[in-house]
């Protein structure tokens, strides 16, 4: 994502400039993290779930981006990150609550339109937050 925009990017160079090693790195974070989720739902069942829900390969991403680009792109990312486990909460939430009086089928179109939202909605308060406080600072600064 760049400064100027909020709108995010996709660079397919990335895929290209990356090591066997690099791939690797993500394939071993994302297995530890994957078997210590599936250890965790066999002792207990109910937190199972969502363990699973963790993004396994988010600290294998956030080290090689850090690696590769800097500090500040690798904190983006994380940043986003956190918005959408924020929706994958409020979509648990639905489906959890939802699935017996609304039907499976139901249930998940409404938590996923719930995800949307609540991911969108936080995106564009944070945003439009720095958009301000920029501005802000801007205003502030001597000419």
């Amino acid at each position: 994502m760049s400064e100027q925009s909020p709108i995010p990017t996709i660079n397919s160079r990335g895929l290209k400039d990356r090591s066997p090693k690099d791939y690797r790195v993500r394939f071993g974070f994302g297995a530890a993290i994957s078997l210590i989720a599936a250890l965790i739902g066999l002792k207990y069942p109910l937190f199972g779930g969502m363990f699973l829900a963790f993004p396994a390969i988010l600290p294998a991403s956030l080290t090689l981006i850090q690696r590769d680009a800097r500090k500040h792109e690798a904190a983006i990312d994380a940043e986003g990150a956190i918005i959408g486990a924020i929706g994958l909460l409020a979509f648990a939430l639905v489906v959890a609550f939802g699935i017996k009086p609304l039907g499976a089928g139901t249930a998940l179109i409404a938590a996923a339109l719930t995800w949307l939202v609540v991911s969108v909605g936080i995106y564009a308060a944070v945003m439009t937050w720095r958009a301000m406080t920029r501005t802000g600072r801007e205003r502030a600064a001597p000419e």
